[in-house]
C-alpha cells in the first residue's frame, strides 16, 4: 500500500509519464521520429499489404505534403507541437530556419540528445511568449497537434506571432458531428472561430482517404497481435499462478475493455463516418496567397 501511494504521488507530479511510455513504444515500433498518421498515395491499399517500411514511408509522405504548402521559403518556420523532431529534421534539411515547440520536457531532451541544432521552445502553444516573437514566423505548422490545444487561446497567439502575409498550416482531424468521442475540434466550430478571429482558409484539402490505411494497419495489428497476446498472457497467468490471477482478475477485465474501446477508435469506417482529416493553409483576412512575403 505504501508503494502504491508513492507511485500515485509520483504520477501526479509527472502526469506525462504514461504518455511518454506510449510515445516510446511508437518510436520503437516505427523508426523515424514521426508520431503522426501516415499519408498513403494508394488510398485503397489493404492493411494486410502494409509493412512497417510502408508505414514509415507514409509518415514521411505526410510531412512532405505539409512542406509543399510552405510558400514563404526565406522566413522562419515554427513547428508547434514538434514531438520528437521528425518534421524539424525535414525543415532543416530543406534549408528552412526552423524552430520547434513542445510542452514535454522529455521530447525536448530527446531532440537535444539527437544532436539537432534547432532551437526548441519548451512551453504550451497557448502560453507562447508572444511579446518576444511578434511577427517572427512566416509559417506556423500545427501537424496533428491543434487537437490537444485550447481553441479559445490558440488563434490570438497565431495572430501575434505570424508575420504579415505569413501562412498558418494545419493538418489534423476534425469531428463532423457533436457528441460521442470528443477527440479533435468540431470542423464547423473551427471555421466559425477562424472567421471571428480574422482568418481565412486559402487552401483546403480533405486527405481522410489517404490517412485511413494508417488506422487499418493499426486495427489489424491490434486484432491479430495485440488482443491475442493479451488473452494468451491472461491465460498463462491463470494456469501458472491462479492466486495472482484471482487478485488481478478485475485489472485484466478493465484492460480488456480498454482494448476493445481502442479497437472502436481505430476502426477506419467509424473514423470516416465521424471525422475529416484536413490539410489547410490559412492567412489573415484580407491577405491572399499572392501576399506572401518574399
Amino acid at each position: 500500500m505504501v508503494r502504491r501511494i508513492g507511485r500515485r504521488r509520483l504520477q501526479r507530479r509527472f502526469p506525462t509519464g504514461l504518455k511518454n511510455a506510449q510515445l516510446d513504444l511508437y518510436s520503437q515500433v516505427l523508426q523515424g521520429d514521426f508520431l503522426h498518421y501516415g499519408y498513403f498515395d494508394d488510398a485503397g491499399v489493404p492493411p494486410e499489404r502494409i509493412s512497417f517500411h510502408d508505414m514509415q514511408h507514409a509518415q514521411l509522405r505526410y510531412a512532405q505534403e505539409i512542406l509543399k504548402l510552405i510558400d514563404v521559403p526565406g522566413a522562419p518556420v515554427l513547428d508547434a507541437g514538434c514531438g520528437r523532431g521528425g518534421m524539424l529534421s525535414l525543415l532543416e534539411g530543406a534549408g528552412f530556419d526552423a524552430t520547434g515547440l513542445t510542452p514535454d520536457v522529455l521530447e525536448v531532451a530527446y531532440i537535444h540528445c539527437a544532436g539537432r541544432g534547432v532551437p526548441i521552445l519548451h512551453c504550451r502553444f497557448e502560453d507562447f511568449p508572444s511579446d518576444d516573437y511578434k511577427g517572427a514566423f512566416g509559417t506556423i505548422i500545427h501537424a496533428e497537434s491543434i487537437q490537444y490545444m485550447n481553441p479559445v487561446r490558440v488563434m490570438p497567439v497565431v495572430r501575434q506571432i505570424l508575420a504579415p502575409g505569413g501562412a498558418w498550416i494545419v493538418a489534423d482531424y476534425f469531428r463532423t458531428q457533436p457528441g460521442g468521442e470528443r477527440s479533435g475540434w468540431l470542423w464547423e466550430d473551427f471555421r466559425k472561430r477562424l472567421d471571428s478571429e480574422g482568418f481565412r482558409i486559402v487552401h483546403s484539402r480533405d486527405i481522410t482517404m489517404h490517412v485511413l490505411p494508417t488506422l487499418g494497419f493499426a486495427h489489424l495489428l491490434a486484432t491479430r497481435l495485440g488482443i491475442p497476446l493479451f488473452d494468451y498472457t491472461q491465460g498463462k497467468v491463470q494456469s501458472k499462478s491462479p492466486g495472482a490471477h484471482y487478485v488481478l482478475e478485475t485489472v485484466f477485465e478493465g484492460a480488456r475493455r480498454s482494448l476493445e474501446r481502442s479497437l472502436e477508435i481505430l476502426d477506419p469506417v467509424e473514423f470516416a463516418r465521424r471525422k475529416r482529416y484536413m490539410l489547410v493553409r490559412i492567412r489573415r483576412e484580407g491577405e491572399s496567397d499572392g501576399d506572401a512575403p518574399a
